[in-house]
């Protein structure tokens, strides 16, 4: 076979995987955004503006610690893809990404997510298994903070002690250990412990933890910005400042559990059915559906702004 042949024969594959790119791209995109569209008209059929009174400056300012976590988030990420790769990225294409991804991740089973990042990887100078990578070990780290950041809240504060809610509550302290033993096995554990099959699988060369401890402390940031929304939602649905408190540990955990619960997309309903049980004993049954329905708002306006506005720099970037 001469050389040209054989360039043709390996450039296949090549073209083909680039042609999948180009439809699956916008292909999960319309996914994302119907999902998107179909969420925000289901949050509107269950809002009762009649069986709550909301106060508008509180409910305004949850949704500003809501942007600032996005952001966060968009960063953390970003930082954990440099380090893994020894190599700058284009910073505006790198967030624009991230942020496509997080719309796409509104697609069941949020398949999208790491498809549309690892899709993405070659405009920022990177593999698409190392992006892979990252995403795995970006969730992990990020499900083993959220837990760890929500429960210390639950245990540190006067969290409600009514029914289920109120066993975990109780429960919290022994609780505690999971998530902190995750977490300290991801940035104190030298990945060169791990099986050489999982190590060559996922590409991880070199020794040092899977997850920086930059990283963990980022998330922990992002986790407090999903505490402070959690309080400032509760307190502009009436609670005082004491009770409105003791809910904040519940936004990170309902976000974590949201996000295992792989079926619905964005962990639609499962995150506010863990809102509406942490916040019910304070809020009562309508205020804790209202501020489930006001959280997954913010969260698709943080989403959705982000995005645009990452967009918007990533193409006037020189």
């Amino acid at each position: 076979m001469s050389d040209a042949e054989g360039a043709g024969v390996s450039s296949a594959p090549a073209a083909s995987v680039v042609r999948l790119k180009r439809w699956l791209r916008p292909v999960l995109g319309l996914l994302a955004f119907a999902f998107v569209v179909a969420t925000a008209i289901d949050l509107a059929a269950r809002w009762d503006e009649r069986a709550v009174a909301v106060d508008v400056r509180f409910a305004i300012a949850s949704l500003v610690p809501v942007v600032a976590g996005v952001l966060i988030q968009g960063i953390a990420w970003v930082a954990l893809a440099e380090r893994m790769a020894g190599q700058p990225t284009p910073r505006r294409a790198a967030l624009a990404l991230y942020f496509d991804s997080q719309l796409a991740r509104y697609t069941p089973g949020k398949v999208g997510l790491p498809i549309v990042r690892m899709a993405g990887a070659p405009r920022l100078g990177l593999t698409a298994r190392l992006v892979g990578t990252s995403v795995l070990i970006e969730m992990l780290s990020w499900c083993a903070t959220g837990a760890l950041v929500g429960l210390l809240l639950i245990t540190a504060t006067s969290a409600p002690t009514e029914g289920l809610v109120g066993i975990l509550g109780q429960r919290s302290g022994a609780l505690l250990g999971l998530p902190l033993l995750g977490a300290a096995l991801l940035v104190a554990v030298d990945r060169q412990r791990l099986p050489a099959k999982v190590r060559g699988l996922l590409g991880l060369d070199g020794a040092g933890p899977l997850a920086p401890p930059s990283l963990a402390l980022l998330q922990v940031v992002y986790w407090l910005t999903w505490a402070a929304h959690g309080y400032l939602l509760a307190r502009a649905l009436g609670a005082e400042s004491a009770p409105a408190a003791g809910t904040a540990g519940f936004s990170p955990l309902a976000n974590v559990l949201g996000f295992l619960a792989l079926a619905a997309p964005a962990g639609v309903g499962v995150r506010e059915a863990v809102l509406v049980a942490g916040m019910s004993p304070v809020l009562g049954a309508p205020g804790a559906l209202a501020a489930a329905v006001l959280s997954r708002v913010a969260s698709l306006v943080a989403d959705v702004g982000v995005w645009g506005l990452a967009r918007l720099a990533a193409h006037r970037a020189p």
